[in-house]
């Protein structure tokens, strides 16, 4: 009990908020390309309890050229560039996706695997999977000025330096589909990782996502 109770005490937690921005702009019928920003600000680190914190934790650009194989299938390659400090990185992203369109219900598999690269550092290799429904909150699919529901699950295998590592991600967030090309969502986005290794981490991010296609 007293390991257990000590080991907890050691968890890392920090909470924050978390906007993102995704621009989409179609090419072709086929192609499509997908520009997004991300930041993440914590606003309460358990490591720094006494001072009060609206600290930059890290800003993320990414790029993807994705290509539809056919109605629900699609392929996509992305790179992507991370602002943290003392800890720039970049990474390669490699994507399969299916989308499952049901009768009220979409549901949308998202397989990943990618490599990140950062100076002075080891390579890391991650291998991802994500299964996303998004649900209307107003007849039996989602119409302009009509609000819908995402629910989200992502687990993610890493290995680096020699070590492997499990991450899990849980999302839900509330979205309004304003017209044809816009839509806004607001969530919050649970993570855990630090399950084989030492230094088990969670984080809690308070999210607003802006998506606009033209």
């Amino acid at each position: 009990l007293f390991t257990t109770a000590t080991a907890q005490e050691n968890q890392t937690f920090f909470t924050g908020i978390f906007p993102e921005i995704s621009l989409t702009k179609k090419i072709s019928d086929v192609n499509k390309l997908n520009f997004k920003i991300e930041n993440q600000r914590v606003l309460f680190d358990n490591r720094d309890k006494e001072n009060p914190q609206f600290t930059h934790y890290r800003t993320d650009l990414m790029m993807y050229f994705d290509h539809s194989i056919r109605p629900g299938v699609s392929m996509a390659l992305g790179i992507f560039h991370r602002f943290q400090e003392n800890e720039n990185s970049n990474r390669i992203i490699q994507q399969f996706a299916v989308l499952q369109r049901m009768r009220n219900l979409r549901i949308n598999h998202r397989i990943r695997t990618d490599q990140t690269f950062t100076r002075n550092d080891d390579l890391e290799l991650r291998m991802r999977y994500r299964i996303s429904g998004e649900i209307p909150l107003q007849g039996k699919i989602v119409d302009p000025k009509e609000f819908y529901l995402v629910i989200s699950e992502e687990l993610i295998f890493s290995y680096k330096g020699g070590d492997f590592e499990i991450e899990n991600r849980v999302a839900l967030a509330l979205g309004k589909l304003y017209n044809s090309r816009e839509k806004l969502e607001w969530g919050v986005d649970y993570r855990t990782d630090g399950f084989i290794q030492d230094g088990f981490r969670t984080r809690l991010w308070g999210k607003i996502s802006y998506f606009y296609n033209f």
